[in-house]
């Protein structure tokens, strides 16, 4: 008859000393490549025609236009939207999400609800930017 050794399923097998570093080394570089990734986006997609539609106590009505540059649909792009008074502070800002097709002008209407400021007219807008919003673990 044949003996057969079977492994033992209970014993703890030890991990290479490789291993941590190659998952170390892959995560820096997904890290990179995403953030060439939101640079290239810049150059592609452009925010114009920007102005503060209505401002009341509650919110504020911002109107910009987007382009897509590109021959790529970006769908669900991130936007940062901030609102400024006439000293630089900042009133309000709001993330919100866009879709543009390749080759496409599109106008946007945001309402921006949450006020860290009270104003009480649109002349308390000094000023709004709009930019594509990066999420980063390191600022």
């Amino acid at each position: 008859m044949k003996s057969v050794d079977r492994l033992d399923m209970n014993r703890k097998w030890a991990m290479p000393s490789w291993v941590p570093m190659l998952m170390l080394v892959s995560a820096v570089s997904g890290l990179l490549i995403g953030r060439c990734g939101h640079a290239a986006r810049d150059k592609y997609i452009v925010f114009y025609n920007i102005e503060v539609q209505e401002a009341t106590q509650a919110n504020i009505d911002v109107t910009f236009e987007a382009y897509n540059r590109s021959k790529v649909d970006f769908e669900g792009e991130g936007v940062l939207i901030r609102a400024y008074d006439e000293n630089g502070e900042e009133i309000a800002s709001k993330i919100t999400i866009i879709d543009l097709k390749s080759g496409e002008k599109q106008r946007y209407l945001k309402v921006l609800t949450k006020l860290t400021k009270l104003i009480k007219n649109k002349d308390d807008v000094a000023s709004v930017s709009v930019e594509l919003y990066h999420p980063s673990l390191f600022k």
